[in-house]
């Protein structure tokens, strides 16, 4: 009797256990949730800033007033220091930064890929069809 009672302890000892890890395991799953949505919200909300914008802006009007080749004017300018330039270097960093961030959280295993295509890929191709029509119209302009 001694015995059977040993085996029936453990066994609701084992399930206990069982239970507490399942517990365990939901509430990582919770938590890396809040944390990525946390993220998401710090990501947008930075995304959504006027200097972001500003600086959106600032890198397209660059593009369409320069065509094809503003890359290169602008590798000119920026070695000579040129204050619009610099401008647009300052642009370019904190938009380059803030997909750098998505990827990198991601290469980090932070966050899984259905976050950066939520949080960059869907914005970053928005703005790279954006720079191909300003392109399109600079080959097409007379």
């Amino acid at each position: 009797m001694r015995r059977y009672l040993l085996v029936i302890l453990e066994t609701v000892s084992a399930v206990g256990a069982l239970g507490a890890a399942i517990g365990s395991c939901n509430a990582a799953r919770a938590t890396r949730q809040a944390m990525e949505a946390q993220l998401f919200s710090q990501i947008m909300q930075e995304y959504a800033t006027p200097t972001m914008a500003q600086s959106l802006r600032l890198l397209r009007a660059w593009a369409e007033n320069k065509g094809a080749g503003f890359a290169e004017e602008f590798g000119k300018r920026i070695q000579a220091g040129e204050a619009d330039a610099i401008e647009v270097e300052k642009a370019r960093r904190q938009v380059l930064f803030h997909f750098l961030t998505v990827l990198r959280l991601h290469g980090a295993g932070y966050v899984p890929e259905s976050f950066v295509r939520q949080a960059a890929c869907t914005e970053f191709d928005r703005l790279r069809q954006l720079c191909q029509r300003g392109r399109q119209r600079t080959v097409l302009s007379p």
